[in-house]
């Protein structure tokens, strides 16, 4: 099932590697990309238990279960 559209402000580390955005709200495949590619930037120690399940739920649907982070 496709999460609908993601207010930033929910998410914390989510919010902090949107920098350069100014949009209240993100198209999940959109963050899943995001948090893909700026991983080395999220404070993981400081995930909150709902945001480590939104990683998870947007891994399973836009990456087939798995994150590609460098």
């Amino acid at each position: 099932m496709k999460p609908a559209a993601i207010n930033r402000h929910d998410y914390p580390e989510l919010d902090a590697i949107l920098w350069d955005r100014a949009d209240k709200y993100i198209d999940p495949k959109v963050a899943f990309h995001l948090y893909e590619e700026r991983w080395r930037f999220v404070a993981q120690e400081r995930l909150r238990d709902h945001e480590s399940a939104l990683i998870k739920e947007l891994a399973q649907t836009y990456g087939h279960g798995h994150m590609l982070v460098a």
